[in-house]
């Protein structure tokens, strides 16, 4: 007897055989059940998810002798006869092969013919998406009003190409990807019976490798057998299937956060030599660096297609990092997996591409920068007072020099007397200065005070326009509003009224104002002297300008 093909071997009987498509399996057994089964069905999905098989169930399902049944017994005559393609009454069609309109219209001819054994007369037509226009045109009317005899099942993997007339006439199952760990557990099952010593380590990589096929996968696990036999080892299928190992590409990401380019290197040229081809492995850089995006935004959850332990592993990797370092990585390396794609050198860019990674110096959102600033210069978060000056020591120093310093550091406290002492008068000439007072007692409010569209000093009101309320809402908190009427107090003569508003200009829906006043914001920010101090401090750059998230 000849090999039989573990994807055959295995395919499933019955509808509860069927992994990862509960929604679509209950339907039809629902439908079987209650006698309200459609005349035309489209199954849609990726490859080697069980659409024909699916298909083939249906029809035992109805045409089993115990039947209509959701549960197709599978040995009667009937059953045997579908399961092994031989039904008169059962027939699947290769659309990929038969795309013409005179196939079809064979089609229509013979339907008119009652079935010779069972009680319906099905059609399963695969990869529908190929026929013709011509050929979906004449199985209109036919698809719409068939015999009740007759049963059309349609599958596809592109359905986007099948004619909207086609849909509307038939009920549509979509079926989606087999999880990796729905794969694992089905090839374990299937290696324990079949006496094969595989490592779990080795059916995740399978699993991973088939990208929600089932059928793919046991086809990779019959390459490994027909190699390896009944023993397989690690080292040795991963080599064979030109896979990269999960274990490189967690080293070469630790090196990467690590911010060391020669192990990055040295793991791409052992890589390599082991086979694996440079544009692979930038794809799969590529897809590891999103998982890690993914986790760290999203959390472990948002990642379907990794083993618990490997999501656990990234996450830890991942833990140091900002999300704008991962952001940052993740744009660098989708530029370079392009660029490794097009290149005749394709190693060599790869390695450019890692030297990129592993040199990148990290980002750190604005608002951080700024706290760590007011922490260095002593401002509290409220701008509760003054900072407190640092008194430079007159050690070493003699005579004159000595005086000299000791009132050039007395004389902005005096300053500072006098601003507190005689208050300005509320008019539109001393907004710059009350800018410049309220930056000196808490540098974050007068920044987020410079976002303002327009400040009003009006008689006894003091009226600040915002252009929307994504830069009002941090003055509309009762902390920072109490803390900017205290400094207005301060500031100017009298008891004046402080008004928080939003400006409500039709011109500030247009999107040419919109982009034209995103460009002063960057200019503006880029301009900002407590950014400037940072860049100063730390050593830093801009990478991106973005709107604070509403808290």
């Amino acid at each position: 007897m000849s090999y039989l093909v573990l994807a055959r071997k295995w395919r499933p009987k019955n509808f509860d055989d069927i992994i990862s498509q509960e929604f679509v399996t209950q339907s039809l057994k629902n439908a079987v059940s209650t006698g309200k089964t459609a005349h035309a069905f489209i199954f849609s999905g990726p490859r080697g998810v069980g659409k024909t098989s699916t298909a083939r169930i249906l029809a035992k399902a109805l045409n089993c002798s115990s039947g209509p049944t959701p549960e197709p017994c599978s040995e009667c005559p009937f059953c045997t006869e579908i399961s092994e393609g031989k039904s008169l009454d059962v027939m699947e069609i290769d659309a990929a092969s038969h795309t013409g309109v005179n196939d079809v219209r064979e089609i229509i001819e013979n339907i008119k013919y009652l079935p010779t054994s069972g009680k319906y007369k099905i059609y399963i037509i695969d990869e529908a998406h190929m026929l013709s226009q011509s050929a979906f045109n004449a199985l209109l009317k036919t698809l719409e009003e068939p015999p009740p005899h007759v049963l059309f099942i349609l599958a596809t993997t592109e359905v986007h190409k099948i004619p909207v007339t086609i849909l509307s006439r038939c009920q549509k199952y979509d079926f989606r990807k087999v999880p990796v760990e729905k794969i694992k557990e089905t090839l374990s099952s299937i290696t324990k019976v079949e006496n094969i010593g595989v490592e779990d380590e080795t059916l995740y990589l399978v699993a991973h490798e088939a990208d929600g096929s089932l059928r793919d996968a046991l086809s990779l696990m019959d390459q490994l057998i027909a190699t390896f036999g009944n023993d397989i080892k690690h080292e040795e299928a991963v080599r064979i299937l030109g896979i990269l190992d999960r274990a490189l590409l967690k080293s070469i990401m630790e090196g990467i956060l690590k911010r060391d380019p020669k192990s990055c290197i040295d793991i791409l040229t052992r890589a390599v030599d082991k086979g694996i081809s440079p544009k692979r492995f930038a794809e799969d850089l590529l897809r590891t660096i999103r998982h890690a995006l993914l986790i760290k935004t999203c959390g472990k959850e948002a990642v379907s297609e990794l083993s618990e332990e490997d999501k656990d592993e990234i996450q830890k990797l991942a833990s140091g990092e900002t999300v704008e370092t991962l952001e940052l990585l993740f744009n660098l390396m989708l530029e370079g997996a392009e660029s490794v794609q097009r290149s005749f050198y394709p190693q060599m860019a790869l390695e450019l591409t890692l030297i990129k990674l592993s040199t990148l110096n990290r980002t750190l959102p604005i608002d951080d920068i700024i706290k760590k600033l007011d922490s260095l210069s002593g401002t509290t978060p409220s701008g509760s007072g003054p900072a407190p000056r640092r008194q430079p020591s007159g050690a070493g120093r003699s005579g004159a020099a000595a005086k000299s310093s000791a009132a050039a550091d007395s004389e902005p406290q005096v300053r500072d007397a006098e601003t507190n002492i005689g208050k300005s008068e509320p008019n539109e000439s001393n907004k710059a200065e009350f800018l410049r007072f309220v930056k000196s007692r808490n540098a974050l409010m007068g920044t987020r005070l410079d976002q303002a569209k327009e400040i009003h000093i009006d008689g006894s009101v003091v009226r600040i326009v915002f252009n929307t309320p994504l830069h009002s809402e941090y003055f509309r908190k009762s902390d920072n509003l109490n803390t900017l009427k205290s400094r207005i107090s301060d500031f100017f003569e009298g008891d004046l009224d402080l008004v928080i508003e939003e400006s409500d200009s039709p011109a500030e829906n247009d999107p040419k104002v919109r982009m034209e006043k995103r460009n002063e914001n960057k200019k503006k920010i880029h301009n900002d002297p407590v950014l400037k101090e940072a860049i100063e401090v730390f050593g830093g750059r801009v990478v991106s300008v973005k709107p604070k998230q509403r808290e």
